[in-house]
């Protein structure tokens, strides 16, 4: 294969080496058979599934593909200690290519373009509509038009490249984390969940009065203060980090609601309501506040509900966390601003150009996208990791104890009991099946949660900033501005939060973002934005 100088230039530069990552399977050899019944797949093991299996090829799904598709698949997955983005590079370096990479190839140096254009991975537009009608079916056809979703959108680079198999969320729940509070604790005092800031504020006091040290406890998150998605700025009619208003990319910090966001945060601060260890804390010291009594209310995630509630209620009997509506300005009304997820994710099994059998690796991906084979991806082996049940008159699937009971399977949780046997979300394919939610969140609080998160995002979506494919100097521009602008400004919101400095020198903080490159950041990211709204006519 012809390498370009730039990429030739990177993997020098870097002086990677092989050995980044190893190979299972019969041996190391990366030349698929050109009669498409072998090939080689690059993938990071989830984490999940590291905890019992040392090699995708020891999963349940992949050995049933091979059974349905004839199709045998040798993995190759970087070493223990290595980083992903390091084993990818040094699998690039490399004579030898796996056929198929699954990769966030958003993160690729100019973007999943720039790997078509390094001959890295192959573009697939001519492909599909012979070779993956499945999926194909999700971008151009019937079951991409059924639902007003940006699988083509998001699938596609700006100028109008499908770059390989992506994730597809095929539900309707696109929320999975908000705040949380001890709706036990609500109950006892005889108070509501919170639905605005004075609702906080009166929840808050009564926690610290009544012997809650950290009421509300949090992560660094910098910019974001509390989550990637959102915290208490939605109270302010103001959104998190870039979104997009009227047509327009926006920096959050930039908006007049959030100054009046940070001043609110500072006085809590003053009032002993936030945990002032945010600034170090990692997720189990969250996670453990709220457990032992320390903290009362947090921002989380609907899976962690399931995690914490049991081993909190052996401690304390009746222990419930509740979901709490993102905070509105406005008691009564939905914020317009609140975490959702995109339709299609930029983590996608990518075709190296280098493959001996196109069409046939195609084939084997575009299985997945298939109605039986979306079930075997995510719910498995009938009888084995899953039944078929009429339930109100409607099919459903139902995991079995495998999955229900982890320790049966000889794991702690059903998160890496589901990924012993396949990879149901997180990865390409269809993701976030109704019943698969359905089995991973089985405590009704859970599903409370999910039901409430999700009554706003429609609401949300047209301010969401969806995920933005940049060119090479785009992405060098942005990491450079990011070097000198972004801990300043940190450090300002920190400094006001705790008390250090007044928030009267917020104004300077934001003049100082700007003069340091923020406001070209916008720029940037407005044209990728631009781009991204123009693919809607390609």
């Amino acid at each position: 294969m012809k390498k370009s100088f730039r990429l030739t230039a990177l993997l020098t530069t870097l002086g990677l080496s092989l050995t980044l990552f190893a190979g299972c399977g019969k041996d190391n050899n990366t030349t698929a058979t050109t009669d498409g019944k072998s090939f080689t797949m690059w993938a990071v093991m989830d984490a999940s599934t590291s905890a019992s299996l040392k090699s995708y090829n020891e999963m349940l799904l992949f050995q049933e593909l091979e059974k349905r598709t004839g199709v045998h698949i040798d993995f190759l997955h970087p070493i223990e200690g290595s980083t992903g983005s390091e084993a990818f590079m040094a699998m690039l370096s490399g004579n030898d290519r796996p056929d198929i990479i699954e990769y966030d190839w958003s993160t690729y140096s100019g973007g999943p373009q720039q790997a078509i254009d390094d001959e890295v991975i192959v573009r697939l537009n001519d492909y599909l509509k012979d070779h993956a009608p499945n999926y194909y079916d999700y971008l151009e056809g019937k079951k991409g038009k059924a639902k007003d979703y940006a699988y083509k959108l998001q699938s596609m680079t700006d100028e109008g490249s499908y770059y390989g198999f992506n994730y597809l969320a095929i539900g309707t729940t696109r929320c999975f984390s908000g705040l949380v509070v001890r709706g036990d604790k609500l109950s006892e005092w005889g108070m509501s969940v919170p639905e605005t800031i004075d609702d906080w504020t009166a929840v808050l006091a009564k926690a610290k009065a009544d012997g809650f040290k950290k009421p509300f406890t949090c992560i660094n998150q910098g910019i974001s203060f509390i989550n990637p998605w959102q915290g208490f700025n939605t109270g302010f009619d103001v959104g998190q980090e870039f979104y997009v208003e009227d047509g327009k990319v926006v920096f959050a910090p930039f908006q007049p609601g959030y100054k009046e966001y940070i001043a609110q945060l500072a006085e809590w601060t003053k009032q002993g309501y936030i945990d002032t260890g945010y600034i170090t804390n990692a997720h189990a010291d969250v996670e453990g506040n709220l457990v032992n009594g320390i903290s009362i209310a947090a921002y989380s995630w609907i899976s962690t509900i399931g995690k914490l509630t049991p081993a909190a209620q052996e401690k304390t009997p009746g222990f419930e966390l509740v979901a709490c509506p993102y905070p509105s300005p406005e008691k009564g009304k939905l914020s317009r601003f609140q975490g959702v997820a995109a339709e299609a994710s930029s983590v996608a099994y990518g075709i190296s150009s280098t493959c001996g059998n196109i069409e046939k690796a195609i084939e084997w991906c575009d299985y997945i996208y298939s109605d039986e084979g979306n079930v075997l991806h995510t719910f498995g082996v009938e009888g084995d990791t899953y039944t078929v049940e009429e339930i109100d008159g409607e099919t459903h699937y139902v995991y079995t104890d495998k999955i229900q009971n982890p320790e049966s399977s000889g794991v702690t949780n059903i998160q890496q009991a589901l990924y012993k046997y396949m990879l149901p979300a997180n990865h390409p394919g269809l993701n976030q099946h109704p019943d698969y939610l359905a089995g991973y969140y089985p405590l009704e609080i859970q599903r409370e949660a999910m039901a409430l998160w999700d009554k706003g995002v429609e609401l949300a979506r047209p301010y969401v900033l969806p995920s933005l494919s940049f060119t090479e100097e785009e992405a060098t521009q942005q990491t450079d501005i990011l070097e000198i602008a972004e801990a300043p400004l940190e450090v300002a919101m920190a400094d006001i939060i705790l008390g250090k400095k007044s928030i009267d020198t917020w104004e300077s903080a934001v003049k100082t973002a700007k003069t340091n490159g923020y406001d070209k950041l916008i720029e940037i990211k407005q044209a990728a934005y631009d781009r991204y709204l123009a693919k809607k006519n390609k």
